[in-house]
């Protein structure tokens, strides 16, 4: 014999509801209790949740009330009814299948308890039955003209639980602060997700639901239909095919959302506690678009006896078993996806830690709503360490006295506010301005700009790269052969395409003025030798650049020049070596000098300088020597700059470095020239024949005899023009209407 029953009969036994709900009996009350309280949260309003005299529970609102007969009221508490939810539309929000209700009415079906739901002046008692209807089975007028309440008990069947109302009460504490006040973006969808939604919108014009969308209302919603050629349709009408077509259309007028604008609770909830938040973008999606997905977490951290830990997703706790543990120093979690260590601490210290993740959009693997949490770790590292290493110091925030302290507590606020919502690049600098002030409000002492140079290097190095931040420019690259210099910073380096056959050489030369001298001897057009230089040792962006010249398919030598004093060598050393803020280069860099051997040799001006109280660093090339030793004491007291040299000594000296160590004149391999050769051919004879054509059509006439046709309006309606379009478009140039105007005279003159 086989058996059959409707998804929904697994409501009516409390075996069943713990399967439809993820949690056991003994967590059931906490999470019914919870549901109610997130759908209340979810409407905006005050939220209080309690205890009744008689026995059982409440939660109540201040929000406007459930709308509808008393019967479509029941029929919101039936376990048999379809699922009807705002769900599927991605947003922020608490909750992530809409099965809340159904869960409420099968604890008190499967309990035999009790359900009264109290809104505009109305208390309605509602009995789940066993069909899977719920039934009215009273309607008194009561003076409850504000908000909805819900009464609510359960029978014997769902144990006691002494912190039922736990996860309900985190959830309105969490509910504090400013919630994301935007509409669901179509860059939170990947296409099958976005066709279900579709699919779920049943009859409704797809106008109605893209008005629906980020961007994407008002007039704007209707031209985004009418581009995808999907006018009157109905949202389920539409083919995959289709729906991908809107989906990409619709992204064209939103903008990205950035994770700061979902509306992190931020570190005043916990005020006792250390603070810890990072975000980030991460894709969902098997199918093309995929959905990009912005998120925050945020983590509060204590001092406590044992390993404790709460989970929230979107401001309200998650039903899935999720643990924490140490093993040494490492603090691991378990469950929801995770088998990981998120931070290190000292092993005889504990901790309370509560994390919050802010998404649209969070997988869950279960009925439960079980969230899969891995896709999150990265940042879910980053907020708990941040956390537990303020934490963990006396006294948290209070008693911070170190100076790398309170900038490495204070980097995530800091850079938040100089990049903006919108996520502006932002230079190294603005974050020193930043942060200077709470270094000396916090222990009274000036941070400079040389520590917190330092500071940011090893945070980088531990971290990877600040997103979004850059070094400000400082030195330049000279190309041969096309009267182009660049400036030299981390902007500059991300956009750096090198010119095609253009050199095979480049010379590093610590004197910034050099370059002029060079470039008025053509002597980078001599030697096929592009030139950077920089005022002392490499910057990044420098070495950055070396790198990605030597992942070129064309090869390039690199050379270094440089003073022959102790900080001379070490320039060179460190633009070849690892360094604290980048790894060793990719190439070998061939070191061309100044040495003070050579200097000495050459009868350059030998300066005296002062020993200083430690060693002065050299590069380890001038330790190798046989004579090392003495060139290592030498370098204590004396140097030579390349400065005492003539420009014209200079030159000489660089053109028989170039003879000693250079490849010669850069000749591209043969296929490379006769494309070259063909390439020019073909244009010379494009453009002979091209002028030829135009002179025998009388070309020159004919524009004439077109434009002296055209209707052109006045200058004064021009004006009115270009007014409405700042009104609509303030980042628009005046030229551009002009362009708009041109193309529709000399579109219509064409036809």
């Amino acid at each position: 014999m086989k058996f059959e029953r409707a998804d929904w009969t697994s409501f009516r036994t409390v075996e069943g509801l713990q399967q439809k709900a993820g949690v056991p009996q003994s967590k059931m009350r906490r999470l019914v209790l919870k549901e109610l309280a997130d759908n209340a949260l979810d409407t905006g309003a005050r939220v209080h949740a309690g205890e009744l005299a008689s026995g059982g529970y409440f939660v109540e609102d201040s929000g406007s009330g459930i709308e509808g007969q008393p019967e479509e009221i029941a029929r919101l508490f039936s376990v048999a009814r379809p699922m009807v939810s705002t769900k599927l539309l991605r947003l922020p929000t608490r909750g992530a299948l809409g099965n809340g209700l159904r869960v409420v009415a099968g604890a008190v079906l499967a309990s035999e308890g009790f359900l009264v739901v109290t809104t505009r002046n109305r208390r309605i008692e509602l009995h789940p039955e066993r069909d899977g209807s719920t039934t009215v089975v009273t309607v008194t007028p009561v003076d409850f003209p504000v908000g909805t309440r819900v009464d609510i008990g359960f029978g014997p069947a769902i144990p006691e639980d002494a912190n039922a109302l736990g996860w309900a009460v985190v959830a309105t504490e969490m509910a504090r602060g400013q919630s994301y006040q935007g509409k669901s973006s179509p860059w939170w969808y990947d296409a099958p997700q976005f066709h279900e939604l579709l699919s779920a919108s049943g009859a409704a014009p797809v106008r109605e639901l893209v008005a629906r969308l980020d961007g994407c209302t008002g007039g704007r919603a209707g031209e985004i239909v009418a581009e995808a050629e999907l006018v009157r349709m109905a949202c389920s009408a539409l083919s995959r095919e289709q729906a991908v077509r809107l989906l990409e259309v619709a992204r064209h007028s939103a903008r990205r959302v950035k994770p700061g604008r979902l509306g992190p609770v931020g570190p005043a909830l916990f005020p006792d506690r250390a603070y810890g938040v990072s975000s980030g973008v991460v894709p969902f999606g098997a199918a093309r678009p995929q959905a990009e997905i912005p998120f925050v977490v945020e983590a509060w951290a204590a001092e406590s006896a044992d390993m404790r830990l709460l989970v929230c997703v979107n401001r309200t706790p998650v039903t899935g078993n999720i643990d924490v543990a140490r093993n040494k120093r490492k603090i691991n979690i378990f469950g929801c996806g995770l088998r990981h260590t998120v931070a290190e601490a000292p092993k005889d210290s504990n901790f309370l830690v509560v994390l919050n993740i802010m998404t649209p959009y969070m997988p869950i693997t279960s009925d439960g709503k079980e969230p899969d949490l891995e896709p999150f770790l990265g940042e879910i590292m980053s907020a708990v360490a941040k956390a537990v290493r303020k934490a963990r110091r006396p006294g948290a925030r209070a008693r911070v006295t170190s100076q790398k302290d309170i900038v490495l507590d204070n980097l995530d606020d800091v850079i938040a506010a100089v990049s903006g919502e919108e996520g502006y690049r932002f230079n190294e600098r603005q974050l020193f301005y930043a942060l200077r002030p709470i270094v000396m409000n916090e222990i009274g002492k000036e941070l400079n700009i040389g520590n917190f140079k330092e500071i940011i290097t090893d945070y980088e190095s531990e971290n990877g790269e600040i997103p979004l931040m850059y070094r400000e420019p400082r030195g330049s690259i000279t190309h041969p052969h096309r009267n182009e210099t660049f400036t030299l910073g981390t902007l500059m380096v991300e956009e750096y395409e090198r010119p095609s056959w253009n050199f095979n050489k480049l010379v590093y030369i610590e004197k910034e003025g050099a370059q002029e001298a060079l470039k008025q001897n053509r002597w980078c057009e001599r030697h096929d030798c592009a030139v950077m230089s920089s005022k002392g040792f490499s910057t990044r962006a420098a070495r950055d650049l070396i790198d990605k010249l030597a992942e070129h398919d064309e090869s390039v030598e690199v050379f270094c020049v440089h003073d022959a004093d102790a900080s001379g060598t070490m320039i060179y050393q460190t633009l070849q070596e690892e360094t604290r803020a980048r790894g060793a280069r990719k190439i070998k860099i061939i070191n061309l000098g100044l040495d003070p051997w050579e200097a000495v040799a050459m009868g350059l001006e030998v300066e005296t300088v002062e020993q200083g109280k430690y060693p002065k660093p050299v590069a380890n090339y001038i330790r190798e020597r046989e004579d090392g030793h003495y060139w290592e004491n030498w370098l204590q007291t004396h140097r030579v700059e390349l400065n005492a040299m003539t420009t014209p000594q200079l030159i000489q000296w660089l053109d028989e470095k170039m003879a000693r160590f250079g490849s010669g004149k850069l000749i591209p391999p043969p296929q490379v020239l006769e494309q070259d050769l063909a390439d020019r051919i073909e244009n010379k004879v494009r453009a002979t024949i091209t002028e030829r054509i135009l002179r025998e059509a009388r070309i020159d006439d004919q524009v004439a005899a077109v434009i002296g046709a055209i209707r052109k309006p006045d200058g004064t309606k021009l004006a009115r023009d270009i007014k409405g379009l700042f009104e609509q478009q303030s980042d628009r140039e005046w030229r551009d209407a002009i362009e708009v105007v041109a193309s529709r005279v000399t579109g219509a003159a064409s036809r």
